[in-house]
C-alpha cells in the first residue's frame, strides 16, 4: 500500500496507473487521458518501477489494480 500511496502523491500518476489499470492497454488509457500512447507507456515504466512491477504482465497489472482499488477501500 505504501508504494500506491507515493503514486498517489502524483496526481498525473494516479490518474495515469488508473486508466491503464481500467483498460489494460496503453493506447485505451492514452486515449482517456488525451496524451501520446508513448508519453503512457513512459509513465507507466516509471510507476511500474516505483511500485516494484512490470506493469506489461498481466499478473503484475492485476496485482496493481488489486493494490489500488485496496489503497482506495482503505483511504475512505
Amino acid at each position: 500500500m505504501a508504494a500506491v500511496a507515493r503514486v498517489a502523491a502524483h496526481p498525473e500518476d494516479l490518474a495515469t496507473l488508473d486508466a491503464y489499470c481500467a483498460t489494460g492497454s496503453l493506447r485505451r488509457a492514452a486515449d482517456l487521458l488525451h496524451l501520446h500512447h508513448s508519453s503512457v507507456a513512459r509513465r507507466i515504466d516509471q510507476i511500474g518501477k516505483a511500485l516494484g512491477l512490470d506493469l506489461t504482465d498481466p499478473t503484475a497489472l492485476l496485482r496493481a489494480t488489486l493494490a489500488l482499488t485496496t489503497w482506495r477501500l482503505l483511504d475512505d
